[in-house]
């Protein structure tokens, strides 16, 4: 009977759903006689090119769909009526019209794929055009031919310039023009830029890319080209009657501080009247009345200085403004900033002979200093307990005035937590502060010639407290954090930290000791502990740069305790025995400290389709290993899995250990190993209302032999049946400076089942199966 009764309301579903379809045909837009563009492909014959790099030249695509073939967006459109409310208006804005065939762009694209193609050194190859025409649809088709390549059989040099330095034009180990590679015309635009920049970086400020040229013989047959790069003199002027590339140096420097968009347009290049002037060791600081009694600029010269590469008497070097502009940049004090140069007159016997003079001027616009941002995370479990979270942060972007930023962040946290299975849920609370002040410079014990060759150093220095009242311990936590950050010039962040933890257990509630007195490991992990050491992490990040594939990737090295104990054993101290548990240890004030090391690697890749779609993929791996004079991580460096920003199926540390699980206590879901994958697809509905369709495979595991909790241990045996398995749906409102999310994850594969491990269609929406998050944020 219940089977009977599902079949008339699926069939109603099905049927609502096709007259949803039915009545917004994609072709109800499509004015008679034209059509609708559903598919364009494109087909590349040979090798050498992608379809990547000849896509862009198709400039009719068909309307955005999500997975690639539900065209959404024109749903959307054909939903709305033809009257103007409202309501129309929201669905027809949100949507896409129709994208009607034009089939002289599909002509000219194929041309333009021919040119394009020859450019890249594929003379002779052809791309056609072809369309199929259905009921008011059509799809394009674009096939390219490519034939065999040119090829440089020789690379010859006219250098028209005779005082050029002709070691920055020919550079057989830097130049990218080489015998025997593709004659190809995005490679020669490339050895321009190359050629330009080394000129620039050596003093030849007036020296770009349209000074090198090349002429190419294409007469040899076989295919092969002699190649002749060719370099310009600057046209003749009554300054410069020869036409030579001179060089400059840098005479004198400026910086001008201005609270005015307008007016620091206006006096980019030249000093405004009347301003009062700070001398610094390498150039004069400009501001408005800050030199009065009692006045002072609201930056300091240090701080400029310190993050300044454009040296006063130094040739002209590209390499070090842009350097300049980056480091300036990352202090994150400006809304906008100006780097110019003004040549400066010259004697006319000294036109020739020397190096001629620049003016520099920087302008800086300062932003806002202070700023506050909040936010909040709400959790609703599978057994209707409920959770939430309040954040606070404020910023301060200048407080010494030397680009110092101090960061004030509060947290509260409230939560329902059921410690066992068949026991009322009792209420949890967190508060914690911290305070970090991060500089623009690496301070002591690191020379000053270090961080002049690196990109945004910072030194960091954090203090942090967090209280936690909870049904099965109350404790305290206090941390502090020294450390250094630098950058390279290209995608790469470092990052060195020492820090010191406390962790202080003030009450253990007598239910939850004896739940762990028969795990020694667990035991060991919940006692007050002591944490000194430092950590390492090496960061490269595409984020941000706004390509169609980004990616971000994190490695972590955690050391804890191995100064401390190399001290004691090399001062011959005796450890201190555990009347318990018989185990000796080092103390710290009557507190064991913690000996551990642990590894974490996070793999972030973004895959942006359109501006409608993307993918998001991660991967994190991690593992800790307690030695010495630890039995076992302590419980805050231990791993956890669940919850909004994890495997969204399951509460936050509600799942594993491995395939662990004791109905009667809910606790002890910390282990020493973590694997976890995440994939997310994501897509715009309505305005500022996105859509994600998601799944989340992982979990946690024990490695010592010494842990008891059944099915915890890792093993490659057992690894299958205990990765974690689920999938769900989610909504996201973008409102630009944050992201409100809701996530509702389903089990598909559950280790803590016995037997079936994998949870039936049947099941998903029933309690236990499934759980729903309220986030700000992107889950990853």
């Amino acid at each position: 009977m219940p089977r009977i009764r599902h079949i008339p309301c699926r069939a109603f579903l099905i049927a609502a759903l096709g007259y949803i379809l039915a009545s917004c045909s994609t072709t109800k837009h499509v004015p008679q006689g034209d059509y609708l563009l559903t598919k364009s492909e494109l087909k590349i014959e040979g090798e050498g090119l992608k379809e990547s790099d000849i896509e862009p030249l198709i400039r009719q695509q068909p309307n955005k769909t999500i997975f690639r073939m539900i065209p959404l967006y024109l749903i959307f459109y054909n939903l709305a009526s033809e009257k103007d409310n409202f309501i129309n208006r929201l669905v027809r804005n949100a949507g896409e019209p129709p994208v009607i065939l034009d089939s002289v762009l599909a002509t000219n694209a194929a041309q333009r794929m021919e040119q394009y193609v020859g450019y890249r050194g594929y003379y002779g190859s052809t791309a056609e055009v072809s369309i199929a025409y259905g009921k008011r649809k059509a799809k394009v088709a674009y096939s390219v031919k490519l034939e065999q390549p040119y090829r440089i059989r020789s690379v010859a040099y006219d250098i028209m310039d005779e005082s050029i330095d002709t070691s920055l034009i020919i550079n057989p180990e830097k130049s990218l023009v080489k015998v025997g590679d593709i004659f190809d015309g995005e490679t020669l635009r490339k050895e321009s830029s190359r050629i330009s920049n080394d000129m620039r970086a050596c003093g030849y400020y007036n020296f770009y890319d349209n000074y090198v040229t090349y002429r190419a013989d294409t007469t040899l047959g076989s295919r092969e080209v002699n190649l002749t790069v060719l370099v310009a003199k600057e046209p003749a002027t009554p300054e410069n009657p020869t036409g030579s590339h001179h060089q400059f140096y840098v005479q004198s420097l400026s910086v001008l501080l201005e609270n005015s968009p307008q007016r620091a347009q206006a006096n980019a290049a030249s000093a405004p009247a009347g301003w009062d002037t700070i001398h610094h060791e390498a150039f004069e600081m400009l501001c408005r009345g800050c030199t009065g009694e009692g006045e002072r600029p609201g930056l300091r010269p240090e701080a400029i200085g310190m993050n300044n590469r454009i040296q006063i008497g130094s040739l002209y070097n590209v390499q070090e403004v842009d350097r300049t502009y980056r480091n300036l940049a990352n202090l994150r004090l400006f809304r906008s900033m100006d780097v110019r140069f003004t040549e400066l007159p010259v004697a006319p016997s000294d036109a020739d002979t020397l190096p001629r003079p620049l003016h520099g001027a920087i302008t800086l616009l300062p932003s806002m200093r202070q700023g506050y941002e909040y936010g909040g995370e709400i959790s609703l479990s599978d057994n209707w307990l409920f959770g939430a979270s309040i954040t606070g942060h404020h910023q301060h972007k200048n407080l010494f005035r030397g680009a110092e930023i101090l960061d004030v962040n509060l947290t509260g946290i409230f939560q329902k937590v059921q410690l066992y299975a068949d026991a009322a849920p009792e209420n949890s609370y967190e508060l914690g502060a911290s305070v970090s002040l991060n500089t623009p410079s690496i301070l002591f014990p690191l020379r000053f010639d270090f961080y002049r060759n690196v990109y945004s150093p910072r030194t960091q220095i954090a203090l942090s407290g967090n209280f936690q009242q909870r049904p099965d311990y109350t404790r305290i936590l206090a941390d502090i954090t020294f450390g250094y950050s630098w950058r390279n010039l290209g995608n790469m962040i470092y990052i060195y930290t020492m820090n010191m933890n406390v962790i202080k257990i003030l009450k253990m509630a007598s239910s939850f000791e004896s739940s762990i007195s028969a795990n020694p490991y667990m035991l060991n992990s919940y006692q007050d502990a002591f944490l000194l050491g430092s950590s390492t992490s090496a960061i490269y990040s595409t984020r941000g740069s706004g390509g169609r594939f980004q990616q971000h990737l994190r490695f972590d090295v955690d050391l804890k305790g191995n100064l401390l104990w190399l001290g004691y054993k090399a001062f011959g101290a005796a450890p201190k025995v555990d009347g318990g548990t018989g185990r000796a240890a080092y103390e710290v004030g009557g507190t064991k400290f913690a000996q551990f090391v642990k590894f974490d690697a996070a793999y972030t890749i973004l895959n942006v389709f359109s501006s409608a779609s993307s993918v998001a993929f991660r991967a994190l791996a991690g593992v800790g290993v307690a030695y010495g004079n630890s039995l076992s991580l302590p419980f805050d460096k231990m791993y956890y899995s669940g919850g909004a920003n994890s495997l969204r199926g399951w509460q936050i540390r509600t799942l594993g250990p491995g395939s662990y699980s004791e109905s009667g206590n809910l606790l002890n879901h910390l282990a020493d190993m973590r694997l976890e994958m995440n994939a997310e697809y994501r897509f715009k509905l309505l305005g500022r209302m996105e859509g994600a369709i998601f799944a989340d495979a992982g979990n946690i595991w024990a490695i010592r032999k010494e842990d008891p909790r059944k099915g915890a241990l890792f093993s490659l045996r057992d690894f299958p049946k205990q990765v974690a398995i689920n999938w769900g749906v989610g909504l996201r409102f973008n409102f630009g400076v944050l992201v409100a999310r809701i996530d509702y994850g389903i089990r598909l594969h559950d280790p803590a089942l016995t037997g079936a491990y994998f949870v039936t269609p049947d099941k998903w929406l029933l309690n236990g199966a499934n759980s729903l998050f309220l986030a700000i944020g992107y889950p990853f």
